[in-house]
């Protein structure tokens, strides 16, 4: 037995880990949206950006998906290129003997989600791996055959300035995306090598090595959000506005529990980012069963094909913007936070001033970057019509 001295610490007490206080959210036993025992594993070639590369959308689309996204816009592709070094990492097996330390579900799990915080993630959650999360084949279309018990979950979310100063239908719009992806790709690279070397099996999840699992139920099962009206997980801090990875891990972890605040009902009544939607891509009516769960159901035909064929910058965030959850971390907007959580009539409020304040609008004063994207003809950058620089 451990001497009760040693067990001191915030390994072994219930202060709060990270800069939210997620550990003061409603904890529920299952999901707050209807999650059956049906649902069927998905093939990775099916996702909506897949399609549109392989053709699935039209000739047009699959021309615009091509050469991938990122390289549309400089600053994506610079990223883009950093990040493909992440993946080259060598596969690390696990150490043949298990580091002399706790085994303690409950202590590992408060250890590795401080590694995560140390890493700069928003959000870390843990949860058990469920089966129908895992892909039946991946985006090559190679069988997917991976057996973990956990998940560790992180969040990062997009730089907010930025995303404030955005429009979120312009060049700077991948961008945002993809140094979150490549922040969490190191982040979620470095917990799996770490936990490897105390003697588990581990593996990275993120988008820039490829998933091999759907996020969105990790994020579900992990208490990082709910199922939103555009049928993702929404944050009750971050809102829309962040980027998810995972570490797989046969480590003895303790997982949390979903999470409620009010959100299902919120969605319901709320509809501003269906009404936002340039491409009238997200439902306005009731949730749906979809593979056995409940949702409202994107259509990503419609969502895929504006993103991919944007001529005005690369893919779209409108209704990110839009979100009336997006706001910044300040004690008014967390005041409103808690008070959702708790009351109808706080919802109802809430949306109308959010309708009101016109949330979501650019703050052109925060804009540092310029509107420039590469030409298919002679991969020259040029200056995309309409853009401030033009007339300069």
């Amino acid at each position: 037995m451990e001497n009760e001295t040693n067990r001191r610490g915030l390994l072994f007490d219930h202060r709060q880990l990270g800069l939210f206080p997620v550990h003061r959210l409603r904890r529920v036993d299952k999901p707050t949206n209807l999650v059956t025992d049906a649902i069927k594993r998905v093939d990775g070639r099916e996702a909506a950006l897949a399609k549109a590369e392989r053709g699935d959308y039209g000739p047009s689309v699959a021309k615009a998906a091509h050469p991938i996204l990122p390289l549309k816009y400089p600053v994506s592709a610079a990223i883009f290129d950093v990040a493909q070094n992440i993946t080259s990492i060598n596969e690390k097996k696990a150490a043949a003997f298990r580091a002399p330390v706790t085994d303690d579900p409950a202590v590992l799990s408060r250890h590795i989600k401080r590694l995560g915080y140390f890493l700069q993630a928003d959000v870390v959650g843990i949860c058990r791996l469920p089966k129908s999360a895992v892909y039946s084949h991946d985006f090559d279309g190679n069988p997917v055959d991976i057996d973990f018990q956990n998940a560790i979950v992180l969040v990062m979310r997009k730089e907010p300035r930025t995303l404030a100063a955005s429009t979120g239908n312009d060049w700077i719009g991948d961008a945002i995306s993809f140094q979150a992806y490549l922040r969490l790709a190191i982040a979620a690279e470095t917990i799996a090598g770490y936990i490897k070397r105390l003697g588990y099996p581990a593996s990275s999840q993120s988008m820039v090595a490829g998933y091999q699992v759907l996020i969105p139920q990790l994020l579900l099962w992990a208490g990082i959000g709910e199922v939103s009206r555009l049928g993702i997980i929404l944050n009750p801090f971050l809102g829309l506005a962040f980027k998810a990875a995972a570490v797989l891990t046969d480590m003895p972890l303790e997982p949390d529990k979903p999470v409620d605040f009010g959100l299902q009902d919120f969605c319901r009544r709320c509809k501003i980012c269906a009404e936002a939607c340039p491409s009238r891509a997200i439902p306005t009516g009731d949730k749906v069963m979809h593979n056995g769960y409940e949702t409202w159901k994107l259509d990503e035909r419609r969502c895929s094909i504006y993103s991919v064929t944007n001529r005005k910058g690369t893919i779209c965030e409108v209704c990110i913007k839009a979100c009336p959850w997006t706001r910044p971390n300040t004690w008014p907007h967390n005041l409103v936070r808690r008070a959702v959580a708790d009351s109808a009539l706080a919802r109802r409020l809430a949306i109308k001033s959010s309708r009101l304040l016109g949330y979501g609008r650019p703050e052109v004063e925060e804009k540092w970057w310029f509107d420039l994207h590469y030409t298919e003809e002679d991969g020259a950058l040029k200056i995309p019509p309409g853009s401030d620089l033009s007339t300069s």
